[in-house]
């Protein structure tokens, strides 16, 4: 039986919506970086999640006078008290993953400190329907002590790291960073680096200043998951291989990746339904092509990303 949460670390660049699609045909509902994506319809929480979740926000004794069905008047308070409860809820998760939450107060801080010194595995219980979590960076230094030593003790929730050559990652920060900045997105860091490669002549200029840089978008993200690469516990995919032939890769590369994937969440599979199952490439994804950033890279760029970040 498949898991029913999951977490994937996608490196900044790496072709994210590839692998959001397929995890969406698995019944995941996608959260963090990805959430919202209008693609994607939000997921239902089943009827069973509801109440352990109002019991450990608000008290057993408030959560049987929301539930109680005789007083249908408080129905539409029963859907306001669930979605406060599932908001911090996420706020809290998202806080121990080490991830950096918005500066909006949250809107019921009572509710998540209760929430927060639930321990980890109650914590991860509560979490409705089936989620995927992805994040930009999984850093060592910033997530939560003691989600770290649960995930060592058990190994849940399964975590997937998706990679992707960095040239290609680089090129692909630059092509998003570089769009109208309505388009950019909220993060500081991305409006701030939108006006700095606005400024640069050239895209030769824009691929110096990203590999010079320590702080551009994904950098210091990818440094500091580095550490995911080498753990036996990971599962390792690269967009290279889930590229399939539509975007430069093989059919062979991207099964076998599926495989390795499924058998992360326990997932019966087979692979070739999952594959099927998946939506036709889009006719505009030029920015998911293998090995796109290769041909902008110069015997200088190649000289930088050696000397720097040790890829050759």
């Amino acid at each position: 039986m498949a898991v029913p949460q999951m977490i994937v670390v996608s490196l900044p660049g790496s072709g994210t919506p590839l692998l959001a699609d397929i995890t969406t045909a698995l019944g995941f509902t996608p959260y963090g970086t990805m959430s919202g994506d209008p693609r994607i319809p939000a997921g239902q929480p089943d009827p069973g999640e509801v109440y352990p979740l109002l019991r450990a926000a608000y008290g057993a004794d408030r959560a049987g006078l929301l539930l109680n069905p005789a007083d249908r008047i408080r129905s539409s308070a029963l859907q306001d008290a669930f979605q406060v409860a599932v908001s911090a809820l996420w706020r809290v998760w998202w806080t121990r993953l080490g991830q950096p939450t918005t500066l909006v107060p949250p809107a019921a801080p009572d509710t998540e400190a209760r929430l927060a010194r639930l321990p980890e595995a109650e914590l991860l219980g509560l979490l409705p329907g089936r989620g995927c979590w992805y994040l930009s960076g999984l850093d060592l230094h910033t997530a939560d002590a003691g989600f770290l030593r649960a995930w060592h003790a058990d190994g849940r929730p399964p975590i997937v790291l998706h990679h992707r050559d960095l040239r290609d990652r680089i090129v692909s920060q630059i092509h998003a960073l570089s769009q109208p900045v309505d388009r950019v997105g909220s993060l500081p860091g991305h409006l701030v680096y939108h006006d700095i490669l606005a400024a640069q002549p050239t895209l030769d200029a824009k691929i110096t200043l990203a590999l010079s840089d320590p702080g551009f978008p994904g950098m210091r993200e990818a440094r500091r998951s580095r550490w995911l690469l080498h753990h036996p516990a990971v599962c390792v995919i690269s967009h290279e291989e889930l590229a399939g032939p539509a975007h430069g890769g093989t059919t062979y590369a991207r099964e076998q990746a599926l495989a390795r994937l499924l058998r992360t969440i326990g997932h019966p599979g087979p692979v070739q339904a999952l594959a099927s199952a998946l939506p036709p490439p889009a006719c505009d994804a030029d920015d998911l092509a293998t090995g796109a950033g290769r041909q902008h890279f110069t015997p200088a760029h190649e000289r930088l990303l050696s000397r720097l970040h040790g890829v050759c």
